[in-house]
């Protein structure tokens, strides 16, 4: 009896640990059907490297940030449909159900956010990614202007920016994907991130989390907020991996957007 016991007790310890250790799934798509992907842990260099390129002053130091752990990231920009089912209604001037959501402040994301996080079947835990995760995100391993390199001779190709978009965005998931799976990271609308604006990246944290202290501001000492990506309205420099933009949290523009971070760890609804 007690050999038995022993044994089940094995047995069951054996399952519980093999069900913790075991390696989160590559996507999840909630209950609204937003898919995201696992983004592995890992390190990468941050920012411009001077000995490749003339680097602007916003995007210095270069410097390495280690994830320890993987987290998701929405394999596209949030569109118009997945939007209007959380908030009632499509504030996008270019309104088509499938392109992403625009004309939304940074301040309208975070409401945004917040309305997302207050539905019990979605899990919680959806937040903007930090500008250090989307830079990781974006690259997937490269150290190039663009994740599929620096060649500028077919970038319409990749992304929708001033030469390739027509004069309007386009639904997501219409160019090729980067390696880690995500769709429109360049090109198409800018995206917020959960970041307050630096003028460069002395005192950056280097391990990938939200940097939040000692903001610039503005004139009412609102902190500025950081958009990352590019949009379908600007030259293709615009869309680099490096760069940076800054922006009042309150501004609406029918090229800013999003896109939905997620950490592995966080409740979630049956897999799809």
């Amino acid at each position: 009896m007690n050999h038995a016991f022993a044994l089940g007790a094995l047995l069951a310890g054996s399952i519980i640990s093999n069900a913790v250790c075991a390696e989160p799934p590559e996507t999840y798509t909630d209950a609204l059907g937003i898919r995201f992907r696992l983004i592995p842990a890992g390190d990468f260099q941050m920012g411009c490297d001077t000995t490749r390129y003339r680097c602007d002053e916003t995007e210095l130091p270069a410097h390495r940030v280690t994830f320890a752990e993987p987290f998701y990231l929405g394999e596209t920009e949030v569109t118009q449909r997945q939007w209007t089912a959380v908030m009632g209604e499509n504030p996008s001037y270019f309104k088509h159900p499938d392109n992403p959501v625009e004309q939304v402040s940074w301040e309208d994301a975070q409401a945004f956010v917040h309305t997302l996080n207050r539905r019990p079947e979605l899990g919680g835990g959806y937040r903007l990614p930090s500008e250090a995760e989307w830079e990781y995100a974006t690259r997937a391993g490269s150290q190039t202007d663009y994740w599929f390199g620096d060649n500028d001779q077919d970038l319409g190709h990749y992304f929708w920016y001033l030469d390739s978009s027509h004069e309007h965005p386009h639904p997501v998931a219409q160019k090729p994907v980067n390696p880690w799976g995500l769709y429109d990271v360049h090109g198409n609308v800018w995206e917020w991130v959960a970041d307050c604006v630096h003028p460069n990246y002395v005192g950056a944290p280097s391990d990938g989390s939200v940097w939040s202290q000692d903001c610039q501001r503005m004139a009412n000492g609102t902190p500025l907020r950081m958009a990352r990506g590019g949009a379908w309205f600007l030259y293709p420099e615009g869309a680099r991996s490096a760069l940076r933009f800054r922006y009042a949290p309150n501004v609406r523009h029918y090229g800013f957007g999003l896109r939905l971070a997620r950490s592995v760890e966080t409740p979630r609804a049956p897999l799809k």
